[in-house]
């Protein structure tokens, strides 16, 4: 009797410490956050530039092969304030710029491949999964600049120094990321999944423009001094996501 009703309890639990089930099938996903850029430094050290953290968007189509393995297709969009900038200026320290502004926007497109973990998820049908993705990101500074002090060069090998104002552009790189995250099931409406990611978002260099133009009385040929140049910036960000996912066609 005892081992009789020790098989039907155990009958009865195993719907709910099954294995959570790898998608199958086409999927879209949508995720949120708050995201962490930090502080930007240009290649040889000569500008610095700190940020807020920022909204971050993402959405995806995937495909997933019902063996734990997905494929997916995603863009996102990252926004972060300026919080500060600092350039080499003529005596080689790095100093602040005054009236320092604007925004750090960094959109991609990446090309992601997930495993869905086997897992028997504590009987809530978690599902735990991890991802990589590669793909191209454009790094875009938005009325991002501030007022410092340069050096301009001047006919005859003569220079001038003097206050200018520092404006920044943007510039494409190419882009990678990891992904660490889990799924919880929305049973009242099937295929719909909650989701939960770690990310870690990173461009290689992207060669942003960088102007300086003289904002003192000296005008050269009519006009006043200025130059252009390119500072390599490179983007590591930090993000915890929540979202859903739906797959079409589930059970």
């Amino acid at each position: 009797m005892l081992l009789r009703m020790l098989l039907t309890a155990g009958a009865a639990l195993l719907p709910a410490i099954a294995v959570a089930q790898p998608v199958s099938g086409l999927y879209v996903s949508g995720n949120v956050s708050v995201n962490i850029a930090g502080s930007l430094r240009s290649d040889g050290g000569t500008t610095s530039v700190d940020t807020n953290p920022g909204p971050l968007g993402v959405i995806g189509l995937g495909w997933g092969f019902g063996n734990g393995l997905r494929f997916e297709l995603e863009g996102s969009y990252r926004s972060n304030a300026i919080s500060g900038i600092s350039t080499r200026r003529v005596d080689g320290d790095l100093l602040p710029l005054t009236n320092a502004g604007g925004s750090l926007a960094t959109a991609a497109a990446m090309a992601n491949v997930a495993y869905d973990l086997p897992f028997g998820g504590f009987g809530l049908g978690l599902q735990p999964y991890v991802g990589a993705g590669l793909g191209y990101g454009r790094v875009q500074f938005n009325d991002a600049g501030g007022n410092g002090l340069g050096r301009f060069a001047l006919p005859e090998n003569n220079t001038y120094i003097g206050p200018d104002v520092v404006s920044f552009g943007g510039a494409g790189a190419f882009a990678y990321q990891a992904i660490v995250g889990a799924s919880l099931p929305i049973h009242i409406v099937p295929g719909l999944d909650a989701t939960i990611e770690y990310r870690f978002f990173g461009t290689s260099r992207a060669d942003v423009p960088v102007t300086r133009v003289s904002i003192g009385d000296d005008l050269v040929n009519g006009e006043l001094p200025g130059n252009s140049t390119h500072n390599g910036f490179e983007v590591h960000d930090n993000a915890l996501m929540i979202g859903v996912r739906y797959q079409f066609g589930a059970p």
